[in-house]
């Protein structure tokens, strides 16, 4: 077995923020996977005794730094290369918390890959880095140059690799669902179908129909068989957007589906083999859903098989430039104009910064030549809010016979619209105003019927 030397004067220096599992997957040798996994998971709370690699029938075994420095019951987990040559034994030290090791068993997975790729490539799906930054720029629609976005790049190479279940998290706008594709494209699934669902548009009493499907006579007006969204993605991916509005009882019975790899439909009483990927995406972080009792622990659980992060575009304002030229290549800027787009906050995100170019862009003309002045106005017009003083320096005045809390009502109205015009997503609306997106439909729903009266 050909085993690399340390390197460790030669260690990769990584980008300050860079994903645990990322830095894995990296790893320049067969004793950094074993550090690495170390530092993985000792972030989880669970500190590694010794990795015993296999590889045929050559057997060594690796001990991180420190490995003796833990007592307590030792256990162990196994992982290897589907149809490969590789297999781990991973073992270490029981930790209180039980749930924490799904992670390492995942975590242990990426590491055999990782391994066998550097051991002599019988890795699989997985590609060494070279092919990974390959595959990368190809992705649609998911447009940078940043390290940031360098980064979600590599991360859907590697999640697309890894077959697991993947968490995306980020604000509204920063591409959650280009990202989810973009591992569909990428992973050995991609001629199979991609399906998604937004969950928080599901009516809550038809969203089980929706996902698992019904039989025909389940429920009142159910005149046929349906085929739920995680069949219909059977060979493929299933996206669910928005997984932190899944009711509890849903979310239940997603769980069963993901671990035992079989539906019931509703009403049936036949169970339904598939094979279906899921990745789901949330605005919310989803630790505090949990701690509140909003989200099931064990199905957070599974659902961050692989998780990355989509970051806010003002985090990476570099790449403002090149998402203006990739999608208005003919409009050309004045002197400044463009600064002034590059240090605005964007709470929209890449959506919100799109939809400005373009209507920056209409107002321009034949000329295509953004002002400094046109585009000072429309970031102005941004930052406005619904209730500012009127000409005579007073809000909107009452209408006749208006009562305060009918006002009230019809300003609450008028500062959705407002923001749904700049951001063109209730989720990002609702994210701007501070508050869940089910309790900005609850207000306006209130609002509505208190005008109507």
């Amino acid at each position: 077995m050909s085993m690399m030397p340390n390197n460790h004067s030669n260690r990769k220096e990584y980008p300050s923020g860079a994903s645990l599992f990322l830095r894995l997957a990296q790893s320049a040798s067969i004793e950094e996977v074993v550090e690495d996994l170390a530092e993985v998971m000792a972030e989880k709370g669970i500190h590694l005794h010794s990795v015993i690699v296999k590889r045929g029938r050559l057997e060594r075994e690796f001990k991180p730094p420190n490995a003796g420095a833990v007592a307590g019951r030792i256990t162990e987990v196994a992982a290897g290369v589907e149809g490969g040559q590789t297999h781990l034994v991973v073992r270490f030290y029981e930790p209180a918390d039980g749930a924490v090791v799904y992670e390492l068993e995942i975590a242990a997975h990426l590491a055999a890959y990782r391994i066998a790729v550097l051991a002599g490539g019988d890795g699989g799906d997985f590609q060494e880095e070279s092919e990974v930054e390959r595959r990368s720029v190809v992705i649609d629609g998911l447009i940078g140059e940043s390290e940031l976005i360098r980064e979600v790049k590599e991360n859907i190479a590697i999640a697309a690799s890894l077959d697991l279940s993947v968490l995306i998290i980020g604000e509204p706008g920063t591409g959650k669902e280009l990202v989810a594709r973009g591992i569909h494209k990428a992973s050995r699934r991609a001629n199979k179908p991609f399906v998604d669902v937004n969950c928080a548009e599901l009516n809550p009493d038809l969203i089980q129909s929706k996902l698992f499907g019904h039989e025909k006579g389940a429920f009142m007006e159910s005149r046929a068989r349906r085929i739920g969204c995680l069949e219909q993605a059977n060979g493929g991916t299933l996206f669910l957007d928005e997984i932190d509005d899944l009711p509890r009882q849903s979310q239940a019975m997603l769980l069963r589906v993901l671990q035992e790899r079989k539906l019931w439909r509703v009403g049936g009483a036949e169970a339904i083999n598939v094979d279906t990927r899921l990745i789901a995406a949330t605005t919310y972080d989803l630790c505090r859903e949990v701690d509140e009792g909003r989200f099931r622990r064990d199905l957070y659980d599974r659902l961050c098989g692989y998780p990355i992060r989509t970051p806010p575009l003002r985090e990476h304002p570099t790449d403002i430039p090149i998402l203006i030229r990739h999608y208005f290549p003919f409009v050309e800027f004045q002197e400044g104009a463009l600064e002034l787009l590059c240090r605005y906050g964007w709470p929209g995100n890449a959506r919100e910064l799109i939809s400005t170019v373009e209507r920056l862009a209409v107002k321009a003309g034949s000329g295509r030549v953004i002002t400094i002045y046109h585009a000072r106005r429309e970031l102005d017009a941004e930052r406005k809010p619904a209730l500012t003083p009127g000409a005579g320096g007073r809000f909107p005045a009452l209408r006749d016979g208006e009562t305060l809390m009918e006002y009230i009502y019809r300003m609450v109205l008028a500062v959705y619209e407002q923001e749904r015009a700049h951001l063109e997503s209730h989720s990002a609306v609702a994210h701007r105003l501070g508050m869940r997106r089910k309790t900005l439909y609850d207000w306006l729903e209130w609002a509505r019927e208190q005008v109507t009266k």
